[in-house]
């Protein structure tokens, strides 16, 4: 019987001290849930565990044997997740030898034959062709490339609660309707930047569910009391019909929605001469709440040499920029910021970015370190340059937390102080008037309005503090490897 057939699926934890934790344990990848949806679909026994919120799975005896009575075991691993899925899967050779281990995600599609050493099955690419072959036991060994799933409406509706101590990531937020329960609905990047890894994952077509595939699955998850969404597309914003489209049907439903897009999503045409005010007042009314952005650099040179693409020439970058924010801001759009400073950039860089993000009194921030991820271009180009490149124990470093490189400006050490205390600088005067004026005009009570007040504050103060610790550890590995490069 199908049921008889037990999987289960893993999304390892990074190494203890990295400085963004706690948001990766606020934010389950949506992949091993996928597939545990579409098997619990088809009548397996099917669980999710997530070390990012349950802790190492050998810190539960329940939950470790339980792993290992699986017929199956799925471990998706992203770059700095790797090392730590390759030792679950080490372990479990040994205690669960009737076990199929198989890898998937973005770290086993570009290294196969790394975690091929490791498992008996490597799922490149988009697994859902493919993984009831593997639960049944028709594909127990191999490196396999699965067709996409050509139309995404055949996906189910996400059971989030097939993911251990998911009440628990619940009971975080006090209120279920706080929680920004995170959903998809494309996949692929039209955008060709050379650091990114989406476009060499999903390719640059981008696929998307129907509107009505979308909407239904929204109100699937609002009967369940989920009032706030987090949209992990990488651009929501790509198709402008398709995005008014659905945020007309959304705009009853009265719910709340963060979600990634380009700062200059507003103007139709490269030459910025012709803007879509119908999509930013659409965009409030159906609930827009916070945009995570991408502005990545704030000078025209970089923006070139990464294929960055913003709208607009002849003027300054960081004028244009300064404008397209403004104009987000002016349809009341909290935005989080993120930039990242590579081997061309020096003190000064960080020094312009913070001002920039102050001026244009943006809500938060986000500064990480240029990381050639494999897969990328950035990575081919970077390789002869790479400090950190004893794999797989070095890609707990490959987190745009660390520099892996010492041939930029600054050097290894100088960058990562910079970064770290570019975050310090910003966060002690962070809170604009217009960010407290924001915050006040939520539709939540006064003291969910307070706790999310303190909590931001209280998030953004600990990431610096545990980044200086993490600062500390990861410098002295860094010098002894300069020290035996330097000989």
């Amino acid at each position: 019987m199908l049921s008889a057939r037990k999987v289960r699926f893993v999304e390892p934890c990074g190494r203890p001290g990295r400085p963004f934790n706690e948001w990766l344990s606020r934010w389950p990848l949506l992949g091993p849930i996928t597939l545990a949806t579409i098997l619990h679909e088809h009548g397996y026994d099917v669980r999710v565990y997530n070390e990012n919120i349950s802790g190492p799975m050998e810190q539960s005896a329940a939950a470790y044997e339980d792993l290992c009575s699986a017929d199956v075991v799925g471990i998706s691993i992203m770059t700095s997740t790797a090392r730590r899925g390759y030792a679950i899967a080490d372990r479990l050779r040994t205690d669960a030898p009737q076990a199929t281990i198989v890898f998937g995600g973005i770290h086993a599609t570009f290294r196969p034959e790394e975690a091929a050493a490791h498992g008996d099955v490597v799922v490149r690419g988009e697994g859902e062709t493919a993984i009831e072959a593997i639960a049944r036991g028709d594909l127990t060994s191999g490196v396999v490339r699965p067709e996409p799933l050509a139309d995404l409406d055949g996906l189910p509706t996400l059971n989030h609660f097939l993911m251990h101590d998911f009440d628990k990531l619940l009971a975080r937020c006090r209120k279920r309707y706080l929680y920004e329960l995170p959903v998809m609905t494309s996949r692929g990047c039209p955008h060709g930047c050379t650091y990114c890894t989406v476009t060499q994952m999903f390719g640059r077509k981008v696929r998307r569910q129907s509107v009505a595939k979308v909407h239904r699955d929204l109100q699937r998850h609002a009967e369940q009391g989920f009032r706030t969404f987090f949209f992990y597309d990488d651009n929501l914003t790509t198709d402008r019909a398709w995005t008014k489209d659905l945020l007309g049907r959304m705009r009853p439903m009265r719910l709340r929605f963060n979600a990634q897009t380009r700062v200059d999503l507003h103007w139709e045409d490269a030459h910025r001469r012709r803007r879509d005010d119908e999509m930013l007042k659409a965009m409030r009314k159906a609930g827009g709440n916070l945009l995570y952005i991408g502005y990545e650099t704030i000078d025209d040179a970089t923006a070139k040499q990464w294929h960055k693409g913003y709208r607009g020439e002849g003027t300054d970058l960081a004028a244009r920029l300064a404008e397209d924010t403004r104009i987000l801001h002016d349809q009341g759009v909290w935005i989080h910021a993120m930039f990242v400073m590579g081997p061309q950039h020096d003190a000064d860089t960080a020094k312009q970015i913070v001002e920039f993000s102050r001026r244009c009194q943006l809500e938060s921030i986000q500064i990480s370190v240029l990381t050639p991820f494999p897969g990328t271009p950035m990575y081919d180009e970077m390789r002869p340059h790479l400090l950190l490149d004893d794999y797989p124990a070095d890609w707990d470093f490959y987190d745009a937390a660390h520099c892996v490189y010492d041939h930029g400006k600054l050097g290894l050490e100088d960058m990562q102080r910079t970064v770290v205390e570019a975050h310090a600088e910003f966060y002690r005067t962070a809170w604009s008037v217009r960010a407290l004026r924001q915050l006040a005009a939520r539709p939540i009570t006064f003291w969910d309005k307070v706790r999310d007040l303190a909590n931001g504050l209280r998030t953004a103060r600990t990431t610096v503090r545990e980044w200086r610790k993490d600062n500390d550890l990861f410098l002295a590995i860094a010098r002894e490897r300069l020290a035996k490069a330097a000989k």
